[in-house]
């Protein structure tokens, strides 16, 4: 059964929270990272969410994909786009990936969907 997007995303800032002020180095470097990879450059942060989106099905990370689902909304994605880089991702990952799909895409889709 999927996950709450919203529980999945509450529980996450939570422990990132924790992990800030545990190891205040690995979290600054993190997003520092972070925040380079989806900065606007030749291509869109939307679509960088969305390849986010299509690794994160291909790796199974319930927390990735309802994070990517809801920032590809933000930055102006469609459904169908979004389910479009999430069948990319299950090319990669197969069966456990379309479960995700199936399961976690579709809630996440349902939660942030405007």
């Amino acid at each position: 059964m999927a996950k709450d997007p919203l529980e999945v995303m509450a529980e996450l800032e939570k422990g990132m929270n924790q992990i800030e002020e545990e190891c205040p180095e690995l979290s600054a470097a993190f997003v520092h990272m972070d925040n380079a990879a989806y900065i606007e450059g030749e291509l869109a942060r939307k679509y960088k969410e969305l390849i986010g989106l299509g690794i994160a099905v291909a790796l199974r990370c319930e927390y990735c994909i309802n994070i990517h689902v809801k920032q590809a909304f933000q930055e102006g994605a469609s459904r169908e786009e979004i389910l479009e880089a999430a069948a990319v991702g299950v090319a990669f990952g197969g069966s456990p990936s379309m479960a995700q799909v199936a399961t976690q895409v579709l809630k996440a889709l349902e939660s942030f969907e405007e």
